[in-house]
This record gives structure tokens, C-alpha cells and sequence, in this order.
């Protein structure tokens, strides 16, 4: 029997399995961290794929972060990202990059029949921009920190070792810093979490409602 948690690592490995088939058709070139790329430049829709490294997303100049990609990473090869978006990507440390149009990877992915790949690609972005926007409508400041943490808790040491927890929820949210601060604190005292200096190391239990 095919489960949901089957299905979530079916979609995960899509986005492993295109990135495969597409690199021999890409050029990468290391930029250093603090470079930026955005999603649509000079007239035409770009996208990004990351071997090496991480990066923050962004969605204007006024930096609120969306989301970060860690490897291996695909983005804006859908092409559904509005033009005046202003999106971009940032890199974090040095890390590997290669850049082509939307049309160029559409003919590619034509020519290459790798269709499916791509769909379950953007399936699983779907599924986590869905979350996310749920995540941030929830009724009260505290359960969106609660899904923060859990969410910094699941991304890749990489990005959970370099980027104070704090930091990471204020990027993400509207939460003021002191209320971040606040509840990290008596999160940390009750014996919910665990934080060294400011990293977040480990999740024990969050309660459900503060």
C-alpha cells in the first residue's frame, strides 16, 4: 500500500531525479555568498539550479524571506512567478549555481520527455507554498512560531546550524522581535526547546497552545 509519507518522498526525489537528467545540459559557475539572482530580469523569466551551497528566497527588494534551498535545489522553472514579483535568491555561503530561461528548460524538458519529472517537482512546490501560507494565517502569534521552529527543525543542518532561530522567524513572519525573543526564552526555561546561542539545536516538545 502506497502511504502519504511514500508519496511525500516520491515528490521529493522528482525534484533529485530532474535536476539529474538536466545537468549535463547546464553550465555552473560558484558565486560567493551575498550573490543574488533574480527570477526575472531584462525582459525574460529565469530559472536556478543549486549543487552546492544554500540560499534564502526572497520576493522583493524589501527583503521578507519566503523560503531557503538547500541541494539539491530547483527554482522558477514553472515560470508562474509574476513579473513585477521582484523575486530573488541569495546565496548564504559560496556555493554553485547555473542559470537558464524558462523557455530554454520547457524546450529541453519537450525534448528530453521528462514531463513527469517536472510535474511532481512542481506538485511538491505546491504542496509546500500551501503549507506555508497556511502556516501563516494561523489564529495566533504563538502557532506561528510553534510551525516555524518545527519547520527550521526540518531543514538541512547546513541552514539550521547557520541562522539564529530568532532571526529566522522574523524573516519569515511579522512578528515583532521581541515577541520572538519572548517566547524563545520561555520556550527554552520550560524545557520545550533547546537553543546555544541563539542556534536552534533541538526541538523536545512544543505545546500546542502558549
Amino acid at each position: 500500500m502506497v502511504t502519504e509519507s511514500d508519496k511525500g518522498k516520491d515528490l521529493s526525489r522528482a525534484t533529485a531525479e530532474l535536476l539529474a537528467e538536466l545537468i549535463p545540459y547546464l553550465q555552473f559557475r560558484t558565486v560567493p555568498a551575498g550573490s543574488r539572482f533574480y527570477l526575472y530580469e531584462n525582459g525574460e523569466f529565469h530559472c536556478y539550479f543549486i549543487r552546492k551551497g544554500w540560499f534564502k528566497t526572497f520576493h522583493n527588494d524589501e527583503p521578507v524571506l519566503i523560503g531557503v534551498i538547500s541541494v539539491p535545489g530547483i527554482i522558477g522553472i514553472g515560470g508562474a512567478v509574476p513579473a513585477d514579483a521582484k523575486m530573488f535568491i541569495q546565496a548564504q555561503d559560496e556555493g554553485e549555481i547555473a542559470r537558464a530561461t524558462v523557455a530554454e528548460m520547457h524546450a529541453l524538458i519537450e525534448r528530453l520527455d521528462l514531463w513527469e519529472a517536472l510535474t511532481k517537482h512542481l506538485l511538491r512546490m505546491t504542496n509546500k507554498l500551501y503549507v506555508k501560507s497556511t502556516l501563516l494565517t494561523a489564529p495566533t502569534s504563538y502557532e506561528i512560531l510553534r510551525h516555524q521552529l518545527m519547520e527550521l527543525m526540518n531543514e538541512p543542518p547546513e541552514i539550521r546550524e547557520n541562522i539564529p532561530a530568532a532571526h529566522y522567524i522574523q524573516l519569515k513572519t511579522h512578528l515583532s522581535r521581541s515577541t520572538i525573543m519572548k517566547v524563545l526564552s520561555q520556550l527554552k526555561l520550560g524545557g520545550y526547546l533547546r537553543l546555544d546561542n541563539g542556534i536552534l539545536k533541538e526541538v523536545i516538545r512544543l505545546p500546542l497552545k502558549y
